[in-house]
């Protein structure tokens, strides 16, 4: 069943976002959904809010393959100082995508 996980991270900036990206990807920014590392993304989007939080919105096929991800991506945002955040994590009743 397909989840959606929602963080946000007060006091976080899109470099540091940025910064995550690249690490995930060999130094580059990440562009399609097979740059990311473990597989399993369907969808994801990151904004900052108002507030200056940034705030990202996941759309993954399974919880184990977002904790897969989360095994390369916890060290990626202690490197560049996010603070912890705990994901909302919800079952999609639909997801469509293209």
């Amino acid at each position: 069943m397909a989840i959606g996980v929602y963080f946000t991270f007060p006091g976080s900036t899109l470099a540091q976002y940025d910064e995550i990206c690249r690490g995930l990807n060999n130094g580059q920014p990440l562009t399609s959904l097979s740059d990311w590392p473990g597989g399993g993304c369907l969808a994801h989007a990151a904004w900052a809010e108002e507030s200056g939080a940034l705030s990202v919105f996941d759309v993954w096929e399974s919880v184990e393959a977002f904790q897969r991800f989360g095994e390369h991506l916890m060290p990626l945002t202690v490197k560049v100082g996010l603070p912890e955040a705990e994901p909302h994590i919800v079952p999609l009743h639909n997801f469509v995508a293209s």
